[in-house]
């Protein structure tokens, strides 16, 4: 069942379409780039094919799973929670490399921002989303 109202102001809906527009393309632009990430690890050969296998899965939860939840199924509230712990983890990841490379070594440019603002943003939106839809279900409409 979704927790989506009808009754949604349009500042809202506003917020929802912007939210879907930045979590979709972003989920399948880390999809893809786990896969590259994948491809090089094998042909490297710096972990087994079952390790890969194993993050694939867990990036493709994280990415699509929360925005396919939180934009197609409506549930803004778990969606956003899970495209928040993705930006985080991404975050995570990459102040770890920035403690174990040096920074002319890593080279920081805009893929490092692809990864890790817009789960941030669109998360955060879709939890504004939720509450305000969540609001707005309590009072009561008015009749014209």
């Amino acid at each position: 069942m979704s927790n989506i109202s009808s009754a949604d102001a349009r500042p809202v809906k506003l917020m929802r379409w912007v939210a879907r527009f930045l979590s979709i393309p972003w989920a399948i632009f880390a999809l893809l780039f786990s896969m590259f990430a994948f491809a090089y690890g094998i042909e490297e050969r710096t972990y087994s094919v079952a390790v890969y296998t194993i993050i694939i899965i867990i990036v493709a939860l994280m990415s699509l799973g929360a925005a396919i939840i939180a934009s197609v199924w409506g549930k803004e509230a778990i969606g956003g929670g899970m495209l928040i712990s993705a930006g985080v983890l991404a975050l995570g990841v990459f102040i770890y490399s920035l403690t174990q490379y040096s920074l002319v070594e890593l080279q920081i440019g805009w893929l490092e921002f692809a990864l890790i603002l817009p789960p941030l943003v669109a998360g955060s939106l879709f939890l504004v989303c939720h509450r305000k839809s969540k609001t707005s279900e309590e009072q009561p409409v008015p009749e014209a």
